[in-house]
This record gives structure tokens, sequence and C-alpha cells, in this order.
């Protein structure tokens, strides 16, 4: 692997040198930053994307070949292209390969289908040595899992470089959609991640320099001070300088999951997406990472972020490479003699079990070979992956034991770990617990702006002044999710609040404020209101490539009364995505309003084809049928949605209802029983059952 590695840095650099192609951004770094740069030539920020050339393509092309049971694939030279020729469902096509996308562990290749479309074929190169099973071409997806016309397809729309993948592989990017004709011009400043994707005002900076004058390249986003190490029950403390703020936020806005709002490059994460909450099933409901989500959620819920450390406190920021190995990273704040001992890992010194990260930050693998770690640098609790299904990471060594076995033995080593509370307890709180950790601000913001979502529709009704107060917040996260749940309240409390969100600092807060007006119809007569709606319609064109951006254009059509133009979008989005779930429980909404309730549950029946267990839709089938009497249908359909999904507390009490309405009320307390054993303080069930 090393020996690799190298040879692609090597080749790389050589490029650099000759050709200025990783240099080419117009910022003009090299001149005064020469270490900075020759630094980050070797980085895989400046591999992140390149056009298809013999010094980028790592892949074999000279007679390569993959062959699964629905799939045969040839990688061709010829002449100076890169050609793939695929046999896909009886038929023969060769694509002409654009650019390289990523270079190690993996490395893909992106080819042209027309319409400025760049898709990521599903067929990656394999970078790692040999002997660790790399160097062959492998299949990403399963087989027979994705058809040519599915939206998982390599073709389809979730395999797009334009909307998926392409702001964070480049620079300056602006992807130039246009629905009319659905087609991109998408363009960047710079084909990699270069100096300005972190440094936005680097050009100007390096221009002012050339003048004889001083500009910032950017907001500031330097590591300040230093670390005291850690000496016995006293944590690591810092001293001097606060770090720049900043500079998480600045690296959270590509090492993370979240939804692009604007095409604007630099800034912060919340003034140009909006990140994703801490949601099942992307994470466990301990908050360890389960879907491929990155870095940013994990990090932020960590005792280290509360800390004020910064990730260039462990990592280079040019090279993108830890400052140290193994673990002397740690050990650069938790002092190794209480840390870095048998006493503490209760493992032979150098084991694997010794190691920091493998009980602090454990592996996934996404992408079938790309080994990432965890952020969160929880300590392990074996109790809470047995409550929560996530892995214990104990048994990813010690894979003869049980669970129970390793519950048993860290108890054993830290008697008093198990009486702490974790963020899957906080869930569990009762209503006042709830509300307390909400007003915690000591608690890490994302997990407070997750609560506050889960927590929304009781939240906005029952306390309005909490959710006003939290739209206040100095946590950007925390006052987007607090303007997302006025919506669930009155228009009345949305027009006294939402007016503040319009004029915030942030993007992503101002959009949540304006969305939630929006949807509850109040419109204001004010320039701010002007404004949002530019920003807010922006977005929703941008988006409108994807099946959820048009679920949302579709409901801002309706909150202005555009109902045909809503369901025809709705339809536009099924075409996209026959799977889309939110898509058609949309457009049920539409044609049951209509008293069309037949063509309602030919829409679920449709989609049901495809997901047929998507518990949304069933339920929601249960609830037309009811409304039609066709009674034993209904039963059927909401008994086995809450069946499916036993987290939704609501499915399972409709249920409950229905069966009181039509005389079964025998099943019916049976059924809240079971669910106030889920939910103990739900109001709403504990005043089913004093009904029943």
């Amino acid at each position: 692997m090393v020996n690799y590695f190298l040879a692609a840095i090597t080749s790389f650099t050589l490029l650099v040198a000759c050709t200025g192609v990783a240099f080419g951004d117009s910022s003009g770094c090299a001149g005064c930053h020469t270490f900075e740069v020759e630094q980050w030539s070797s980085s895989q920020h400046a591999m992140a994307m390149a056009p298809a050339n013999p010094d980028t393509v790592a892949g074999n092309f000279t007679d390569g070949h993959f062959t699964d049971s629905d799939v045969q694939a040839r990688f061709l030279r010829k002449g100076a292209a890169y050609v793939i020729r695929v046999n896909e469902g009886g038929s023969t096509r060769e694509w002409p390969v654009r650019y390289t996308f990523g270079v190690y562990p993996l490395q893909q290749y992106l080819v042209d289908s027309g319409n400025g479309r760049l898709q990521a074929f599903n067929i990656a190169w394999d970078a790692r040595a040999e002997p660790e099973g790399g160097q062959r071409w492998f299949r990403l997806d399963e087989p027979d899992q994705n058809h040519p016309g599915d939206a998982m397809h390599w073709t389809g729309i979730y395999q797009n470089w334009n909307n998926q993948c392409a702001d964070c592989h480049s620079t300056g990017l602006v992807r130039n959609y246009d629905a009319e004709s659905d087609s991109y011009d998408t363009r960047w400043q710079q084909v990699s991640v270069g100096c300005v994707a972190c440094h936005e005002s680097a050009k100007e900076h390096a221009q002012a320099a050339r003048d004889g004058e001083s500009m910032a390249p950017g907001i500031e986003l330097a590591a300040m001070g230093a670390w005291l190490i850690s000496q016995g029950k006293q944590p690591p403390r810092h001293q001097g300088p606060e770090s720049s703020p900043n500079q998480v936020a600045s690296c959270g806005r590509c090492h993370s999951l979240r939804t692009s709002l604007t095409d604007q490059g630099g800034g912060l994460v919340h003034d140009q997406f909006s990140l994703t909450r801490l949601d099942q099933p992307l994470y466990y409901s301990d908050g360890r990472v389960r879907e491929e989500v990155f870095v940013l959620g994990s990090f932020e819920q960590s005792k280290m972020s509360r800390a004020g450390v910064v990730c260039s406190d462990c990592h280079n920021p040019h090279t993108g490479k830890l400052k140290a190995q193994g673990n002397a990273v740690c050990t650069q704040c938790h002092n190794a003699a209480d840390f870095d001992t048998p006493e503490h890992h209760h493992h032979p010194g150098s084991s694997d079990g010794a190691q920091c990260v493998n009980c602090h930050m454990p592996e996934s693998t996404f992408m079938k070979i790309d080994a990432r770690r965890e952020h969160s640098f929880m300590v392990p609790r074996p109790d809470i992956s047995k409550a929560s299904g996530s892995p214990d990471v104990c048994l990813s060594c010690h894979t003869d034991k049980s669970l129970d076995w390793s519950i048993a033995t860290v108890d054993g080593w830290f008697p008093e770990l198990y009486e702490q509370e974790t963020w899957h307890h906080v869930q569990q709180r009762p209503s006042s617990g709830m509300v307390e950790y909400l007003q915690n601000p000591d608690e890490p913001a994302l997990r407070r702006a997750t609560l506050l979502e889960q927590q929304g529709q009781w939240l906005a009704q029952e306390q309005p002044a909490l959710v006003a107060n939290l739209a206040a917040s100095d946590r950007a996260v925390i006052r987007e999710s607090a303007f997302r749940v006025l919506r669930h309240g009155s228009a009345d409390q949305a027009r006294k609040v939402g007016e503040d969100g319009l004029i915030d600092s942030s993007l992503a807060v101002r959009i949540a404020a304006f969305e939630s007006l929006i949807w509850l119809g109040v419109e204001l007569d004010s320039g701010p209101w002007e404004k949002v709606r530019g920003e807010y319609e922006h977005f929703l064109e941008m988006q409108s490539d994807l099946p959820s951006g048009l679920v949302l254009k579709a409901r801002y059509l309706l909150a202005r009364d555009f109902v045909y133009k809503a369901e025809r979008t709705l339809e536009k989005a099924l075409n996209k995505d026959p799977g889309y779930a939110p898509a058609t429980i949309l457009l049920t909404e539409i044609l049951r309003s209509g008293g069309r309730n037949l063509e309602a549950i030919d829409a679920i029946n449709r989609i049901l084809e495809q997901t047929p267990d998507e518990a949304s839709l069933i339920h929601l089938r249960g609830l037309i049928n009811l409304k039609l009497k066709d009674y034993n249908k209904a039963l059927e359909d909401l008994e086995r949605a809450t069946a499916l999904a036993p987290d939704q507390w609501l499915f399972g009490y409709r249920y409950a209802v229905a069966l009181f309405q039509l005389q079964q009320q025998d099943e019916a307390r049976k059924v809240t029983r079971a669910l106030l054993k889920r939910f103990p303080d739900n109001p709403q069930l504990q005043a089913l059952m004093q009904h029943l």
C-alpha cells in the first residue's frame, strides 16, 4: 500500500510541476506559500478530480475487464482517450471517460452521458497494493440490484456527479442546472479542491500582495494557542488565544452529509448547506455513524468539539494526514502515563487493543473498501450497543465472544461507566427531561437540534415559548431547527418569531424561517421577505433535478394555490424515481383533498411495487381505506405499518383508535399497552389508555 501510494503521489507531483494542473487555480498562492502548496500537491484534495490522462488514471485500461451476473465491462485505450465498453441488459455501449474521481483507496471514473451530465461509473479501481486485495476492478453496488432506468443505477440521478458529488470535489463550482431542458452547464474555478475552496479570498489576497497591500485570504481558520497535557482527572486545557471557531464549520462544508442551498462557495457550513440531523437510519440511536454521513455530524457530538479542539489539532490542513502516528496523535493532549497504559486500556502494550482509535474511533467501511473512523470519540458502551444495535467495538476483535461478555468485562473495568447518561438515554427521557436538555447550552448543539425536530410537533403546540427562545440561540443549527419546528404551530406564533429568521446571518436559518411561514400561509410585506423568497426560489431551482427538490417545489406551489402545477411537479419527481415515497405521500394529499381517494390508492400501490415495505405509505393507505369504509383492508394496513415501524408511535396510536372505533376494544387495549411500554410518557397514548 505504501509503495503504491508514494508512486501515485510522485506521479501527481510531477504532473503539477510539468503541467500546472493542480496549481491551475488563479489564486497564485505558490509564489509566497511554496511550502504549503507543495504539501497540498500530494494530498487527496489535490487529486479529488482530474482530467483523465496517463498521469492521473490509476486503473488498468490496457487489458482491464470486469464480469458478473448482469454486467460485462472492458476498460480500453483508444488513442489518447479512455473508454469503458459496457454490456448490460442485452445491449453494448461505449462510454468516454472524462475525469478521474478520487485516488485512494479507490478511484472512480466519470463518464459523459450527454446534456452536460457526468455519471460516476459503478465499477471502480481498487488502488490498494495487490497483497491487500487491491489492483483490481470491483463493483460498488450489488449484482442484480440496480438496472438501467433505475434511479440508483449508475446512469441514474443518484449517481450523477453534477448534483451529488461535484461541489466537494471541485472548487468554485456552479451547477447551472436548467429545469426546462433538464440539462447542465456546470462550471468550476478549479477542477480539484484547491486553495480557494478553504481560503475563499485567496485570489484577492494574492493580488493585494502583488500591489504591496495587505488583505486577509478569507475568514480566519487558524488553530491558535496550545493544549496543556492532562494530569490525572484534570482534562487537557487550552491556553493562549482560542482557535478559530470557523475552522470546523469550514472543513465541515464538505466533510458532512448535507443539502446544498446555493452554489456560492466559501464561508461556513450553514451559509451554503443544511446539515443533516442525527436521525435513524443515518445514525444509530446512540449517535454512532451508521450510513455514509462523513465526519462533521459525528465530531460535533464529541467532548473535544465542545472543548474547542479543531481539525488541524490532529490533521495537517494541507496534506490531510495525521500530525503524529499511532497513539502519539492522542497523547499530544492526553497524558500517556495515564492513558497509554495497560491500567487504562487493559490490553498488552502495542497490541491492537492498546490503540486509542480502535476503542474510541472504531472503523466503518464504505464503498466496499474505504475504512473510515468514527469522530465522536465516544467511550465504548456495550450496554448501549445492546439497546441501540450499534456495533460493539470489543467484538470487532474478540469475535469468539458475546455481547453479554463485553458488557460484563467493561463493567468489571469501569463499574461507574454504566451509570452515565448517553444520547440514547436522552431520547428516552420524559418530556420534562427533554425540555431540560434542550435548554442546556453545554450539550452538543447538533444533538439539541435533532431532539428539537424529533419532538417538534409537541413542542410547537405545548412549548411555543421554548421554541421561540431556541430560535434566538447563538448556534445556527439550533436556530434552523427551531424555525423548522414553527411550521407545526400556529400562524400567529410563526409570524411573531419568523421575521427574525428572515434577517438571520445564516442562509440555512433564513430558508427554514421562510419555508415555515409560507407553509403556514403567512406572507410578509417586507424587504427581507422578498430577498429570502429569491434565495428560496434559487434553492428550489438548483435542487429541481432531484425528487426531493421537486417535492419541496410542489409544496411551495401548493402554498400559493397552484394545485395543478404541484401535481405535475410531483409526477415529474416520480418519473425520476418511481420509488420516492415523499412524492407519493404529497400527491395523495392533493388527490384526497379533491375527493380522488381511489386514485390516491392507485398511486400508493404503484410505489409499493417498488418498495413493498414502505411503512408510511402502507399507513396512509390504511387511513384512506378507513375513509372508504373498507375496514378489513384498513386494519390490515394499519397493523402492518405499526409492525414495520415500531418507533413511529403515531402509527400504532391510529391503529389502536381505529380498533376502538370498530368495536374491537380488547385489541385496542392490547396495542395501546404495548405502545406505552415503548413510550411511557406520551400524553396522547396515556389519554387513549384512560379512555379505553
